[in-house]
């Protein structure tokens, strides 16, 4: 029986703002689409798994992840990376992944009204309680799992085995939700976890595992006994 929901932030119940990435750029004297940005959106999740699994650092992913996505939307690469400061300054301001989907909030209410708890493990950058309550959603965790303060990070199992001791649970008691498979998946399964890739806009097709278009489709599958 599923006792907690274990959940990632960013691109999982948090996306990043693209109007507010292309607002940073015009600020900066230049111009990206966030329509084109979305569509290309994929192939810098692809370059940041990639990098990930290089041994790259979560800071250094992060910047390139963002140039990467700049590129594919049309910017020189040089300009691209000349980016990553101002955007990173946006970032410390007010989180950059900050959309939430409509669904999400009565989703999670309805599988806590279950009985299942909810918890985060996501890399991030220290700073997700103030996320998670900037857009309403930080009273729905019992406990959160930043690769900041625990100095690992997905796609190594033991940040999952942290969050099941702090939870007092069993690995085959969670499914994990998350957007990337070589770091999301693939970690929670290291850790005995079964995962779910969420892939709201079909970047992963090739995919082979279970696979969601959101959180909240998944939970409304497993209310109804066809998750």
């Amino acid at each position: 029986m599923l006792r907690v929901l274990l959940l990632d932030v960013g691109n999982t119940i948090a996306f990043l703002d693209m109007h507010g990435v292309a607002d940073v750029v015009r600020v900066e004297g230049h111009h990206v689409d966030p329509a084109r940005l979305r569509e290309v959106e994929g192939r810098a999740k692809r370059r940041y798994e990639a990098l990930l699994r290089e041994g790259v650092s979560h800071e250094e992913g992060w910047g390139l992840y963002l140039a990467t996505l700049l590129e594919e939307g049309g910017l020189d690469r040089a300009l691209a990376r000349a980016m990553i400061a101002p955007l990173r300054r946006s970032h410390d301001r007010l989180n950059l992944w900050r959309s939430v989907p409509a669904d999400l909030a009565p989703a999670l209410d309805r599988i806590r009204a279950a009985g299942v708890r909810l918890a985060i493990v996501s890399n991030s950058e220290g700073r997700l309680p103030e996320l998670l309550a900037h857009v309403g959603l930080a009273h729905l965790f019992e406990t959160i799992v930043d690769s900041h303060h625990e100095g690992v990070r997905k796609p190594d199992p033991e940040i999952f085995r942290r969050a099941l001791s702090r939870l007092d649970i069993a690995a085959h008691e969670t499914v994990y939700l998350g957007d990337i498979p070589g770091v999301d998946v693939e970690g929670a399964n290291a850790a005995g976890i079964d995962a779910v890739l969420v892939d709201p806009y079909g970047f992963y097709d090739d995919f082979a595992g279970a696979r969601v278009p959101s959180v909240a489709s998944w939970i409304d599958a497993y209310l109804t006994g066809s998750a």
